[in-house]
Order: C-alpha cells, then sequence, then structure tokens
C-alpha cells in the first residue's frame, strides 16, 4: 500500500513538472521597470554593450547572433531585461494590438539559454526600423542618454551608447543583411536630423516601459518633441543641429579639431549609407524588368529616387567645408586638418595626402561588394552635378563616376 501511494506521489511529481515545463516562459520576471532599473539600463549599456558583444565565445546564448540595424536595437533592451529578469514587450508588428513578450511559451520544451536564443531570432524576424516608432517615443536632446537610440524608419537606427564630456552622443550600429558580426562604434552623432515633422516617427528616442506599451508617445514619461521644431528652425543643418545637442549635454566645449574629425565621420558614414539607397534602388529595377516592365512609375520612381538625399550631402560637405575654411590654421598639422585639407583643398593633394584621406573613409558604392568611390570623388562629383538620382540609372552614373552624360531612358518624374 506504501509502495502505491510512492508510485501515485513520484507520478503527481512527474506531472507536474511535464505541466510546468510544457508552460515555461522564456524567462520569468522579477523585477518591474521603473526610473532606478533605467538608470542601471544606462550604466550597463555604457559599460556592457559593446562592438564584439555577438562575437564572445563566453557569451554562448548571444554567440554569433544574427542581426542588422534594428535586431541590434532590439537585443539590446532584450539582453539586459533577460539578465536582470525584467519583463521585455514590445509591438508585434504582424498582429495589431498583439505584443510579444518574454511571457511567451512556445518553445516551452527548450532550455532557458536555448528559449532566449529562440526568443531573440523572433524578435529580430518580426521587428525592424520601421516597428520601432511603436517601441519608442521622441525625447528631449538634453535628455539623450546611453540605451536610448536613433531611429530613421525605414533606413537606419543606432544605439546610444555614451554621452562624452564635449556632448557627442557616441553610438553603435549594425547593418543588412542580417549575419553574426561586430557591431560598429562611431564616435560621433547619427548623421540624421529629424525630419518627419507630421508623425514625429523618427529622431532620438527611447524604449516604452511595458507597463506603458499600449499607451501612446505623448502619454510616456520624458516625451518631448522639441527636436522636430529644432530641426526645422535649422532647416536640416546637420552641424548647426549636432552643435545645439552637444552645446545641452557637454561639460566644455568641442576643441576645432575635435569638430573636424566628428565631422567628417559623420560625412562618412552619411555618404556610405547612400548604397543602401543605390542597391535597393537597383534591385528593384532588376525585380521589375524581370516581370516584363522596363521602368518604374511614378510612385516606384519617387520611393527610389534620392533629389533631396543628395541635395542635403552635398549642403553637408558645404557645411563642413565652411567649418574647417575657419579653422584650417588651428593646429593644421593634425591628423583631422589633414584629413580635411585632402578632402576640400582646390589644388590636388599629394598621394600621400590621398591615401591617408581615403584609408579614413572610401565609399562603397553598392552593398555587398568591394567597390568604392574616394570621398574627395564623390565631393566633386556632387558639386560639379554629375551624380544621377535617377533610380533607373547604371550604378557608376548614380555616383557620378561615368565620364560620358548620363541620358535617361524612362520617363522621370
Amino acid at each position: 500500500m506504501n509502495i502505491k501511494k510512492l508510485i501515485k506521489g513520484l507520478s503527481l511529481l512527474i506531472l507536474l513538472c511535464i505541466s510546468n515545463s510544457s508552460y515555461a516562459m522564456v524567462w520569468k520576471s522579477e523585477n518591474t521597470w521603473d526610473q532606478v532599473w533605467e538608470k542601471r539600463y544606462q550604466h550597463w549599456v555604457k559599460n556592457n554593450w559593446t562592438e564584439e558583444f555577438f562575437m564572445d565565445e563566453k557569451k554562448p546564448i548571444y554567440y554569433k547572433f544574427s542581426h542588422d540595424c534594428a535586431d541590434a536595437v532590439y537585443a539590446m533592451r532584450l539582453v539586459f531585461a533577460y539578465e536582470y529578469k525584467l519583463p521585455f514587450v514590445v509591438n508585434n508588428p504582424s498582429k495589431r494590438g498583439r505584443t510579444i513578450s518574454n511571457g511567451m511559451t512556445r518553445w516551452d520544451k527548450l532550455s532557458e539559454a536555448k528559449r532566449v536564443r529562440k526568443f531573440m531570432e523572433h524578435v529580430a524576424n518580426l521587428t525592424s526600423t520601421r516597428s520601432l516608432e511603436n517601441d519608442t517615443y521622441p525625447i528631449a536632446l538634453d535628455d539623450i542618454k546611453p540605451g536610448d537610440v536613433y531611429v530613421a524608419p525605414d533606413v537606419h537606427s543606432y544605439q546610444i551608447v555614451n554621452i562624452t564630456d564635449t556632448g557627442i552622443a557616441e553610438v553603435m550600429s549594425s547593418t543588412t543583411p542580417q549575419a553574426p558580426r561586430y557591431l560598429d562604434r562611431i564616435p560621433s552623432f547619427p548623421f540624421y536630423v529629424p525630419e518627419d515633422y507630421k508623425n514625429k516617427s523618427d529622431g532620438y528616442r527611447r524604449f516604452k516601459q511595458p507597463q506603458n506599451i499600449r499607451k501612446s508617445a505623448e502619454k510616456q514619461p520624458g516625451y518631448d518633441i522639441e527636436q522636430f521644431d529644432i530641426a526645422q528652425s535649422v532647416k536640416q543643418d546637420y552641424v548647426k543641429f549636432t552643435d545645439i545637442i552637444s552645446s545641452a549635454l557637454g561639460s566644455r566645449v568641442e576643441k576645432p579639431d575635435e569638430k573636424t574629425l566628428r565631422l567628417l565621420i559623420a560625412m562618412c558614414m552619411y555618404a556610405n549609407d547612400r548604397s543602401i539607397y543605390v542597391y535597393d534602388a537597383l534591385w528593384h529595377l532588376q525585380k521589375i524588368r524581370k516581370a516584363g516592365r522596363r521602368c518604374m512609375n511614378r510612385t516606384e520612381y519617387n520611393n527610389y529616387s534620392t533629389p533631396s538625399r543628395d541635395r542635403r550631402l552635398k549642403a553637408f560637405f558645404n557645411a563642413v567645408k565652411n567649418h574647417y575654411e575657419k579653422n584650417k590654421k588651428y593646429k593644421h598639422w593634425t591628423q583631422p586638418q589633414r584629413w580635411a585639407k585632402a578632402l576640400f583643398s582646390v589644388e590636388t593633394p599629394k598621394p600621400a595626402e590621398l591615401a591617408e584621406l581615403n584609408k579614413f573613409c572610401k565609399v562603397q558604392m553598392s552593398l555587398g561588394e568591394e567597390y568604392y568611390i574616394p570621398l574627395r570623388d564623390l565631393r566633386q562629383n556632387l558639386s560639379s552635378g554629375k551624380v544621377i538620382s535617377d533610380p533607373h540609372a547604371p550604378l557608376e552614373y548614380r555616383w557620378g563616376a561615368q565620364l560620358s552624360p548620363y541620358k535617361p531612358s524612362c520617363k522621370t518624374y
């Protein structure tokens, strides 16, 4: 009889274990997001969120996690939430009104480590730079902290990882396509200025806390839209816009050569970002031509052409040139000043000077290819009107690298 009771008890215990395992969450939340945890998150990002985070064999859960720019942004928040047993909740872009959270039980038969990895991959596959609009909200420029993000929907996103004593919001980012890779750390602001004045979907933003995920942006703590007013007041001038941020965040004034370096880094970033647009246009053109259509319609043309972006890039070159001209006598022997001289001098620089500049920055003409244009050549091509914004143009024409004039074979809008 005692043996029967013992067997019955063991059977019940096994059943309970199986039952609990069958409904295992990704991880159990033991803490709740508040201002104290937000400050711990900021400290963790500044000190632990590093370029090699996904390439560190000592972190097997995260090792060689495939990511693009938006995946890395979401992962930054997700990993901290898991490590400190906080809830992670974001909106489900594929199911309106539903969320994705660590309370999901679809991987219940796996170990916790494997559940977390599967959850990370699930979040990465469903989210994007566009979905970040609904999971974050705009903040005041003087309130930017490590752990905040910059979002340019459908284009790019960055993680803010440090605020320097000169008020520079240093960033890290990934790129497309999804792949295991080191993150890129950049000691400069993202090269973007908020431009969605109507919907406020871009710009410097902060993650919504899980308890507030269903609330509108306007109801989030610290919500502020001043950055859009400032961007509009400086007419999208990147130099003026970032000067305002560094002044608001910094404890000391940026030196001229420090600013030169920051602006050159941003310029290199922005010029290389153009390759994403060029690649997307050529890919779409190839797709419609395989389907039997030679030319894009008006909507497609407007989506894939780059006239406004090219005007901004040209204006940025001119703004940085103006900064250099005002300060070219300031420690002219420093490396940033030498790079700027090679970039902007009227006379052709010496081969060694050009080699130094090209080592600092070359512009990738198309994603996935070792095909580059020197930054100085791109500046000259923009100035002479050789860079083509028409998405039908061949690759070399898009960058002004073709000597013969471009003759459109499709209608332009």
